[in-house]
């Protein structure tokens, strides 16, 4: 089954903190490209849905969630340095 916008977001607010949503941001803006600054002002679970709606089609927001969820399993940070 295909990962929504939501699950990955819901999934976000559960298990990530400001630090590491804006992180996730900026490593999302670097993977794909763009400018972290385009994910608009504002809390950055906000910014997080803007850049996974905007610049990650379903397979990567598939890939990301299933890759977040094995990193927080495995205790790891979940946006890589």
């Amino acid at each position: 089954m295909a990962t929504s916008l939501d699950d990955l977001i819901t999934f976000c607010r559960l298990h990530l903190g400001e630090g590491d949503a804006e992180r996730l941001v900026g490593w999302i803006a670097w993977r794909t490209g763009r400018n972290q600054a385009m994910a608009g002002a504002g809390p950055a679970i906000d910014r997080l849905r803007h850049a996974a709606e905007h610049w990650l089609d379903d397979d990567r927001r598939d890939r990301l969630l299933r890759w977040l969820r094995r990193r927080v399993a495995e205790g790891a940070p979940p946006v890589p340095d």
